[in-house]
């Protein structure tokens, strides 16, 4: 058990699954190591990598895996399977991926080479980076060629198969994508209900949110 974890009210029996895919360091602050930089957590700062590569918890054996945990912090995973633990009992089959702050074209090329035909679930933000994270990422898991970016008057347009679409932030999501532009990814998403990430809800209902 760390310390931090049982602070913030992390189960134990989540705390055991992860235990493998983290460290400390000297003062005992946490440490997720991504293939090419850290996540580094301590209770007055959070830094998450800009990074091409990710980190990795559950099981490594890919062949195993049925179901591909896609987030932007290894602390949204560990907070979304505290949350979640109960519908998701069966943990052998979890796969576990964190892109850190952005999502990396070579990433993404990694998604598609070596998890193809997984189910996958993404955790990313309710602001308008979490919406254009969960489209950039379910086209890549399909395959299908996407571009997504801001245009005038802050408007959220996304470039698909010769067409162009165009929303307001607030109205921006995956689910209001694939209805305007009559398609189906087949991704799920999970976002709590009120804060902006899985991890600032942990943090608050542990009273630790700034």
């Amino acid at each position: 058990m760390h310390p931090y974890f049982t602070r913030l009210g992390i189960r134990p029996e989540v705390q055991r699954f992860f235990r493998p895919f983290y460290d400390s360091d000297a003062l005992g602050n946490l440490v997720f190591p991504y293939s090419d930089g850290m996540e580094h957590y301590g209770f007055a700062f959070h830094r998450i990598p800009v990074t091409d590569g990710f980190w990795l918890a559950g099981n490594l054996q890919f062949s195993q895996v049925r179901l591909v945990i896609l987030s932007a912090s290894a602390l949204d995973a560990v907070s979304w399977l505290n949350k979640k633990a109960a519908a998701f009992p069966q943990t052998e089959n979890l796969l576990f991926v964190s892109l850190g702050a952005g999502v990396s074209e070579a990433v993404l090329l990694w998604i598609r080479a070596h998890l193809e035909g997984k189910a996958f679930r993404l955790l990313f933000g309710l602001d308008v980076l979490g919406g254009i994270a969960d489209v950039k990422l379910a086209a890549a898991i399909k395959g299908w060629p996407l571009s997504v970016y801001l245009g005038e008057g802050e408007q959220v347009v996304v470039s698909f198969r010769q067409h162009y679409f165009s929303f307001s932030q607030e109205q921006f999501s995956l689910a209001a994508f694939e209805k305007a532009a009559g398609v189906r990814f087949g991704v799920a998403t999970d976002k709590p209900k009120v804060y902006n990430s899985f991890f600032d809800e942990l943090k608050a209902e542990a009273g630790l949110l700034i």
